[in-house]
C-alpha cells in the first residue's frame, strides 16, 4: 500500500515571533474597527441641546434643523448667535398662545418631553459681531 503525498497545507509550527506579530495585527484590526464604530455612534456632532436652559435675554444658534431644532447657547456678541430669547414659557405647550403677546417675536421653539414642556419665543439677534 502506498501513502499519499502531503498537500503542503498550513505550517504546523509557528515561531513565537510569528505568533506575536499575528496577534498584534489582529489586535490592530480590532482597535480600528472599534474606533470606527465609536466615531459613527458618537460622531463629531454637537448633540447637546441647550433649549431647556435658555432664559429671556440669552442668545443661541440652531445647530439642528428647522424640524428638529437643537440650540447652542452663545454670548450675544458671538457671530454665530443668530437668535435672542424674548421669553421662556415653561408652562407653554402651544407656541401661538405663548408668543402672541410678546412684541418683536419672529419665531418660536416648542419642546416636549416626558414631564417637560416649554416654549421659547425669540427674534433675530441684532447684537452679534
Amino acid at each position: 500500500m502506498s501513502q499519499l503525498p502531503s498537500l503542503g497545507g498550513l505550517k504546523s509550527s509557528y515561531t513565537p515571533t510569528q505568533i506575536r506579530r499575528n496577534r498584534l495585527i489582529f489586535l490592530g484590526l480590532v482597535l480600528v474597527l472599534v474606533g470606527m464604530v465609536a466615531f459613527y455612534v458618537l460622531g463629531p456632532y454637537d448633540t447637546k441641546d441647550d433649549s431647556a436652559t435658555l432664559k429671556a435675554g440669552d442668545c443661541f444658534q440652531n445647530i439642528g434643523t428647522d424640524k428638529e431644532a437643537k440650540t447652542k447657547k452663545l454670548d450675544c456678541t458671538d457671530p454665530h448667535a443668530d437668535y435672542k430669547v424674548l421669553k421662556m414659557d415653561e408652562d407653554g405647550v402651544v407656541d401661538t398662545f405663548s408668543c402672541s403677546d410678546v412684541p418683536g417675536t419672529t419665531g418660536s421653539l416648542t419642546q416636549s418631553g416626558p414631564g417637560k414642556w416649554f416654549v421659547v419665543c425669540f427674534k433675530e439677534n441684532d447684537e452679534k459681531g
